[in-house]
C-alpha cells in the first residue's frame, strides 16, 4: 500500500526501506528519538515509515493509508519548501548572534581571561541558545501549517470522507497523547504536529 502511494506521488518506490511499529523513533536503534503521535506516521529521511506501536490493532490496513499518504506527502513534497524558512528564522539569526558574541569575546579578551573557562562558556553559549529557541518557536506553525496542507493533498488519493472516517475513529479511542495535545492546543500551545480536532475541522473547510 505505502509503495503504491509512493507511485501515485510520483516518489521513487525505493525510497521507502522498512516499515516498524514503534512509539518512539529512537527505539529502532535504541533510546532517544521523537514519539509518535497516535493520530500520525512518521516517514524519517532514511525511507524508514514509523507506525504508533500503541495503535497496533486498532486501525484496518485501509485505514493507515490516509495517515501514510498525508506523512509522505508532509515529508517529501511540502518540508522541502520550508527550508528556506529553517535557514532564515533559525540557522542564519544562530550562526550570526554566535559570530557576534564571538567577535565581542576576542575584543574583550583581556576581561574574559581573568574568569572560569566554565562560565565565559556560559555566556558564550546562552544568547544563541535563545535566539535558537526563538527560532524554533516561529518555525513551528510553518510545520503544523504544513501536515495540514498535507491532509487536503492527501484526500486527492484516498477521498476526504474515508479521511474523515479515520480520524474520528481514532478519537473514538480516546489515547492519551491525543487528548493531551488537544488540551494543550486548545490553551495556545504550540506544536508541529496540529490536534485531531484541528485536523477534522481542516479537512471539514476543504482549505
Amino acid at each position: 500500500m505505502a509503495v503504491g502511494l509512493c507511485l501515485l506521488l510520483d516518489l521513487p518506490v525505493f525510497y521507502l526501506k522498512t516499515l516498524t511499529w514503534s512509539d518512539r523513533t529512537g527505539s529502532m536503534r535504541g533510546g532517544g528519538g521523537r514519539t509518535v503521535p497516535s493520530d500520525q506516521c512518521l516517514v524519517l529521511p532514511s525511507g524508514d515509515i514509523i507506525l504508533p506501536k500503541r495503535m497496533k490493532e486498532r486501525l484496518l490496513v485501509d485505514e493507515w493509508k490516509p495517515l501514510i499518504a498525508s506523512s509522505l506527502i508532509y515529508e517529501k513534497k511540502l518540508l522541502p519548501k520550508l527550508r528556506g524558512k529553517a535557514v532564515k528564522l533559525i540557522i542564519v539569526p544562530t550562526a550570526a548572534l554566535t559570530a557576534i558574541v564571538g567577535v565581542f569575546l576576542a575584543l574583550t579578551r583581556s576581561f574574559w581571561v581573568t574568569i572560569p573557562f566554565p562560565v565565559g562558556l556560559l555566556v558564550l553559549a546562552i544568547p544563541p541558545s535563545i535566539v535558537l529557541f526563538l527560532g524554533l518557536d516561529l518555525f513551528t506553525p510553518y510545520e503544523k501549517n504544513a501536515r495540514l496542507q498535507a491532509d487536503i493533498e492527501a484526500t486527492r488519493l484516498v477521498g476526504r470522507s474515508f479521511f474523515l472516517e479515520v480520524l474520528r475513529k481514532i478519537d473514538s479511542l480516546g489515547m492519551k497523547d491525543v487528548e493531551e495535545r488537544k488540551t494543550k492546543m486548545a490553551e495556545g500551545s504550540s506544536s508541529e504536529f496540529p490536534s485531531l480536532t484541528e485536523r477534522v475541522q481542516n479537512l471539514l473547510a476543504g482549505t
